[in-house]
């Protein structure tokens, strides 16, 4: 914990965009329960819809990715962080207006949700891409996995509070404590000062002026490093299993319910999922410390790890089983979530960090909604039970950790090597 608390106290531009991370962070979780409440208000708990719910928060992320990834190299990325923290504030509002358009709510909710989720994939890859601009290439390991950590705790608290705000206060307490995180965030970041990027002086053309011409010189950058490429997909072999957002939203809400109270069996899954998270990549990093050819080690047998207890949850029937179950499960998947970013921030030149890190991220929620599609389809069409969902998801884990280690056996050499951009 020594570690942790120095790099906040050494760095302070770090510590505003920690501090503002984590404040709109617990408001994302409580937006997701008070959404999931909202729609249980009105009538709408279909699990095809609760997936698609799911996929219109992520699938922006791949969307707009080059787009987010062209602007976060070109435009200043803490106006970015800023104007979509102010954007995220109106879209999170309007929600308040659902029910006097009972008919058209579900229309209305997803839209919205698709908006907010677009903010949100112009912030993340700016963010990313800030961190190698302001912490030492030591202090980077360190830094993501607080970033974990502190995911993981907003995780559970954000799902342990929205599971009691939304059963007992109702989704309308929740969603605006949602709008007042967004603000702060928004504030806070405001203090904030980057180092100045060099300006690069190009010729002017519609391919550059459109970010036509950034997207392949970006494509051209990660062919050109192999073990960029391999990096860069390790997250989303992790999220084709993605559907397991869904799997525990429906197991908390039908099979550990605590008798009957959806809200806080949910709440009980998810909070599980973020202590694993918590967890990981501390556990990870005694292991790996900062060598690289450990880091990818430690991602590799994560994979087996999730997939295991994955298909383990299959067979538990009591809380305290599953809790465990999923928390050791995450204890792998958060691995590959952190460890995967501290390697690109590594090895990528801070002029394609912006495209490379949007890039990442859309791939991976790619992967998280096609995964939560197909769960929701073979659950609601061909009357799939939850415990073969989380044996097909927990298989698929293992397989990508099979491609994982296959695939990455070829880039042996050059693990082993410092890693220059």
């Amino acid at each position: 914990m020594r570690a942790y608390w120095r790099v906040l106290k050494e760095h302070p531009h770090y510590r505003r965009i920690y501090v503002s991370r984590t404040i709109s962070l617990l408001g994302d979780w409580l937006n997701l329960l008070a959404l999931l409440g909202l729609l249980r208000e009105l009538g709408h708990n279909r699990p095809e819809l609760i997936g698609a719910l799911f996929i219109v928060k992520l699938l922006p992320a791949f969307l707009a990715g080059p787009a987010a990834g062209v602007v976060a190299d070109r435009v200043s990325r803490k106006w970015i962080m800023i104007v979509s923290d102010l954007v995220r504030v109106a879209v999170v509002s309007a929600f308040f207006l659902v029910p006097y358009f009972r008919d058209q709510a579900v229309v209305f909710v997803l839209g919205l949700a698709l908006v907010q989720a677009v903010a949100s994939a112009f912030f993340e890859p700016a963010r990313t891409a800030c961190l190698p601009q302001i912490l030492p290439p030591e202090d980077l390991t360190t830094a993501n996995s607080l970033g974990a950590l502190t995911w993981s705790v907003i995780y559970a608290l954000g799902a342990a509070l929205g599971g009691l705000i939304t059963q007992f206060l109702g989704w309308r307490v929740a969603l605006a404590l949602d709008v007042s995180t967004y603000l702060f965030s928004a504030v806070f970041l405001v203090g904030l000062r980057l180092p100045v990027r060099p300006k690069r002086i190009e010729a002017v053309h519609w391919t550059r002026i459109l970010g036509i011409r950034d997207v392949f010189e970006g494509l051209g950058y990660v062919r050109s490093r192999p073990l960029i490429g391999y990096s860069l997909c390790l997250k989303a072999g992790w999220c084709m299993a993605g559907g397991v957002q869904l799997l525990l939203t429906l197991f908390g809400e039908r099979v550990f319910n605590f008798g009957g109270h959806p809200d806080l069996g949910t709440a009980f899954l998810f909070t599980a999922r973020a202590a694993g998270t918590a967890f990981g990549p501390i556990i990870a990093r005694r292991y790996s410390g900062e060598d690289l050819d450990r880091m990818y080690r430690a991602v590799w047998y994560s994979f087996f790890c999730g997939g295991f207890f994955y298909i383990m949850l299959a067979w538990v029937q009591h809380p305290a089983a599953a809790f465990a179950t999923v928390f050791l499960a995450h204890l792998g998947g958060s691995t590959v979530w952190v460890f995967s970013t501290v390697l690109l921030q590594r090895q990528v030149q801070d002029r394609f960090a912006g495209r490379v890190f949007a890039a990442e991220l859309g791939l991976a929620t790619l992967m998280i909604c096609l995964s939560t599609f197909i769960s929701g389809a073979l659950i609601e069409r061909l009357n799939v039970g939850l415990p073969l969902l989380a044996v097909l998801l927990g298989s698929v884990i293992l397989v990508a950790g099979v491609v994982a280690v296959w695939r990455g056996r070829k880039y042996r050499v050059e693990m082993r090597l410092p890693q220059s951009p």
